[in-house]
């Protein structure tokens, strides 16, 4: 009985350093700049783009080796309405204005014609819409999960990156991934700070924890 209580109490005392240890950790910033310029007042939110598209031409990443996969279609207007209810909360000294996807894609398809100069395309979109700064989003992977919330057949797996642009330079300021594929909790309990609490999540539902994680390391 002594040892079946000592062994619990060692699995209960560990899974408390996880836990403390999980909250405590912070996010990696991805910043490629020692502080952000001073002129940064307005930035262009872009709609989120998926890959592959012919929009990369403009927006290189710095990112290589994301597997990518299925893409649900409902994913860009979900990720949308996401990022701009997060930014909009957020306390920053920023102004964000927001492009629909058919602005977008008129725009992004007016600059593909005037150059193929990633650097240069950047200018000249901060140019035309008046702002110093550009959010750009692109979706690798969003899956739904197979099954229900306490047991599924397959998990949610979402896969995208986050970058902002300099509209003076055209070059990139800060970015960051986000790759996920749950995992039961008895696999990774690192990631309690991520999952919340012991379920399955939908795409969507991981898509926000990941937003929530990567935006805390938003340039202030």
């Amino acid at each position: 009985m002594k040892n079946k209580f000592s062994n619990f109490l060692l699995i209960g005392i560990l899974l408390w350093f996880l836990i403390l240890f999980t909250s405590c950790s912070k996010p990696k910033t991805f910043h490629l700049t020692s502080e952000m310029p001073k002129h940064l007042k307005t930035i262009l939110v872009l709609p989120w783009d998926t890959y592959p598209s012919r929009a990369e031409e403009i927006f290189f990443s710095p990112v290589k080796g994301i597997i990518s996969g299925p893409i649900e279609t409902y994913a860009q207007e979900k990720l949308d309405e996401l990022l701009k209810s997060k930014l909009l909360s957020f306390k920053v000294s920023y102004q964000f204005i927001f492009l629909s996807p058919t602005e977008s894609e008129n725009l992004i398809g007016e600059i593909l014609e005037l150059t193929k100069s990633s650097e240069e395309g950047l200018k000249i979109l901060a140019q035309k819409t008046g702002t110093d700064g550009i959010l750009y989003g692109k979706i690798y992977r969003f899956k739904e999960r197979k099954g229900r919330g306490f047991a599924v057949d397959e998990p949610a797996s979402v896969a995208f990156i986050l970058t902002l642009y300099d509209g003076k330079t055209g070059k990139i300021l800060w970015y960051h991934p986000f790759d996920e594929t749950q995992k039961p909790l008895s696999e990774n309990l690192l990631n309690l700070s991520l999952y919340g609490k012991i379920k399955w999540l939908t795409a969507t539902e991981l898509s926000e924890r990941g937003l929530n994680r990567i935006l805390k390391t938003f340039p202030k």
